[in-house]
């Protein structure tokens, strides 16, 4: 039984993770570049700070104050970083760094939140474990810096919601399950992959139920029955039509989001076939090992890692897998137990990754964080109170030695490859420096040839450039049917500017070989103003104008 004592003095501990993820996740904050998919929810919070425009998704807006507010950032995205960053930006200006800030202090938030859970799942020691090995683990540090990228705020509901049905449980007041279901909802808007933790809670609830006397849960103070009460039904009505309120009123106006997933059941819209689940979930897999070690940041300049953190999370399930099922209802049984059941909550995270409008990417492994975290922290509670004190000494020595550094290796290989490389393709800083020469060059409505330039210069010249996106969404590896019809009005405009990326950079295929024969049937000439390199020396963009030979 931890003392009062002992537990105000861990709960002071806490500032040693956050400390941490400050000093790593602040570091060089500007770099990488601004990602597309980052910026996209930047552009909006731009335009209505400064009184623009602003380009809705589907033209879905909610009017109030003589204003337009958009409620989506696309089909499956919610606004709320939107208006997170539209306060952010008020505060502090616009620009990269503010704009980082806010997914940052969300990682704050999150650590602090999977320091609360593991609390009250194992103990203090066990939250300040899992704090700290979160804190400083490179995939979370570096998703945290471009946490917008990654949708981080549905991770801080996921902690909430399970923290508030813990609470639920323990002193049978309602008020917890209507915050929970607040939350759900609002993390459905905020993007639908929360529907992942969704399902994840609600399997795992019977058998959390079965076992509350072993897992430290009281069985006498509430009774699921009573969310049946019509009260109970009307209020939980009630806080998930709030928290998804914008999402409703967008599919009324549009019906789009209904529409984007039943198109993409078969097949995503970046070619990702659904149906072929067995091969997809061996690639989830094979991501989620890169995503534990922590080897998969290619962009920032290198892969680095730690090559035993694998190895260790999975020894951590022969752990809990050999403790959770005795009898004893004493703290290694109820730590394993938890443990087993923060294993569970992964692999159930991982059975739904494999299907996906979109594609297979990384940052939906992000979700995963703090409950890799959770599960290693119980495993290794159940561990301690198995070994004689001087195996714990050197068992602590090696979990210090071998996660804490190891993660922390990583991270200084990172920061230093990114000083050097300032990020790669969509995520280089090169982007700064097309702002520069577009600004230089007057160019404040260039045409944008593919994605990927739009939000981020929007952002980083402060909304005085927005260019204008005529790449046409339909296809992605050649252009659609109609974009030439798009295109042939431009090449009479005499003084409009095109972006391309390079060859190799460039992520909407056959958009520049389209310019060019529509221009050469023309007899206007490409005339390139100005080349963008990478830190490396690649060529990242160029702008063009077109001009009689």
């Amino acid at each position: 039984m931890t003392s009062g004592s002992t537990r105000s003095r861990l709960t002071w501990l806490l500032a040693l993770p956050l400390g941490l993820f400050l000093a790593i996740a602040l570091y060089q904050l500007d770099l990488p570049g601004p990602n597309y998919d980052e910026a996209i929810e930047a552009r909006p919070a731009v335009q209505l700070l400064l009184g623009q425009p602003v380009e809705a998704h589907r033209q879905a807006v909610v009017r109030l104050a003589g204003r337009e507010w958009p409620l989506m950032v696309v089909d499956y995205v919610g606004g709320l970083n939107i208006y997170a960053l539209w306060a952010v930006f008020r505060l502090a200006g616009i620009g990269v760094i503010p704009m980082r800030l806010w997914p940052v202090a969300v990682a704050v938030l999150i650590v602090a939140l999977t320091w609360r859970l593991g609390c009250r799942l194992g103990g203090p020691m066990v939250g300040l474990v899992a704090a700290l090995l979160l804190a400083v683990h490179p995939s979370y540090v570096f998703f945290a810096r471009q946490g917008i990228y990654v949708t981080n705020t549905t991770i801080a509901f996921s902690l909430g919601i399970l923290l508030a049905l813990i609470r639920l449980v323990e002193t049978g007041r309602r008020r917890w399950w209507y915050l929970a279901v607040f939350l759900a909802g609002l993390g459905l808007w905020a993007k639908l992959i929360m529907a992942w933790p969704l399902v994840a809670t609600a399997l795992l609830a019977f058998p959390v139920w079965r076992w509350r006397p072993w897992l430290g849960l009281p069985t006498t103070a509430f009774h699921p029955q009573t969310l049946l009460a019509p009260r109970a039904l009307i209020g939980a009505v009630g806080a998930l039509g709030l928290g998804l309120a914008p999402l409703l009123v967008f599919n009324l106006q549009t019906g789009a989001t209904l529409h984007h997933l039943l198109a993409t059941l078969d097949r995503s819209y970046y070619g990702v076939a659904n149906t072929a689940y067995v091969v997809n979930l061996l690639t989830r897999v094979e991501q989620l090992g890169h995503f534990v070690r922590g080897d998969h940041f290619w962009y920032l300049g290198g892969n680095f890692g730690d090559s035993l953190a694998l190895w260790i999370w999975l020894g951590g399930l022969i752990v809990v897998l050999s403790t959770a099922l005795t009898a004893s209802a004493a703290l290694p049984q109820r730590a394993a137990r938890w443990g087993l059941l923060m294993y569970a909550f992964v692999g159930l995270l991982l059975l739904q990754s494999p299907l996906t409008p979109t594609a297979l990417w990384y940052t939906h492994l992000a979700l995963f964080s703090p409950f890799l975290a959770l599960s290693q922290a119980l495993a290794g509670a159940a561990l301690w109170e198995r070994l004689s004190s001087t195996q714990r000494g050197l068992a602590a020595l090696v979990l210090v030695l071998v996660l804490g550094l190891g993660s922390l290796w990583a991270d200084w290989n990172y920061h230093r490859s990114l000083r050097t490389s300032g990020g790669i393709a969509n995520h280089s800083d090169a982007i700064y420096r097309l702002g520069d020469v577009l600004l230089a060059g007057g160019f404040g409505r260039p045409y944008a040839l593919d994605w990927g330039f739009a939000a981020p210069l929007v952002l980083v010249s402060q909304g005085r450039i927005n260019p204008i996106e005529v790449f046409g969404y339909e296809r992605v590896e050649t252009p659609p049917p109609g974009l030439a019809a798009v295109l042939q009005p431009l090449l009479a405009q005499p003084d409009a500017v095109f972006l391309l990326h390079a060859p190799d950079r460039t992520n909407f295929g056959g958009r520049r070989e389209l310019l060019m024969e529509l221009a050469a049937a023309q007899g206007l000439r490409l005339q390139t103003l100005a080349v963008v390199y990478e830190r490396s020396g690649a060529p990242y963009a160029e702008v063009i104008r077109l001009s009689a030979p």
